[in-house]
């Protein structure tokens, strides 16, 4: 069973990631920063080489930031984000924004003491996140 969405267990899991090293998200973060602090002009050229020595890197802010960051980039260019696969035995997904038009729903209600009293119920037109996984790469064709 999966555990509940927490954003600071994920932001406590990139923080174990960024810095371990030679992890992938280490070897691009330390890049991106070096790139930075070269742009700035410091250290020279010699010393921006401790960057690669440094493990206890703390990314809680940016990374606290990458859900809304991913919300955003979707809304405003109205596309979706796809999520690879960790693994060769999970499915990568796609999630995005899909606009949802106005629903009314009527009826009886069929329990309880209101029995037999009529309802109505108005879903607003609004936006839903969706998921989608590609599982095309575990279908078995015979």
């Amino acid at each position: 069973m999966a555990k509940i969405a927490s954003l600071s267990a994920f932001v406590n899991y990139a923080n174990e990631q960024i810095n371990k090293k030679n992890s992938e998200i280490s070897t691009a973060f330390k890049s991106d920063l070096k790139k930075a602090i070269a742009h700035a002009g410091y250290p020279n050229k010699d010393e921006i080489g401790i960057i690669d020595e440094i493990n206890d890197f703390d990314m809680s802010g940016t990374m606290s930031c990458v859900g809304t960051l991913i919300g955003g980039y979707m809304k405003d260019e109205d596309r979706k984000f796809a999520i690879p696969a960790p693994d060769k035995n999970t499915a990568p997904a796609t999630i995005g924004i899909e606009p949802i038009d106005e629903k009314v729903s009527e009826g009886t209600l069929l329990f309880g003491p209101s029995k037999g009293k009529p309802y109505k119920t108005i879903t607003k037109k609004h936006n839903e996140i969706i998921v989608s996984s590609n599982r095309d790469a575990f279908k078995v064709k015979k």
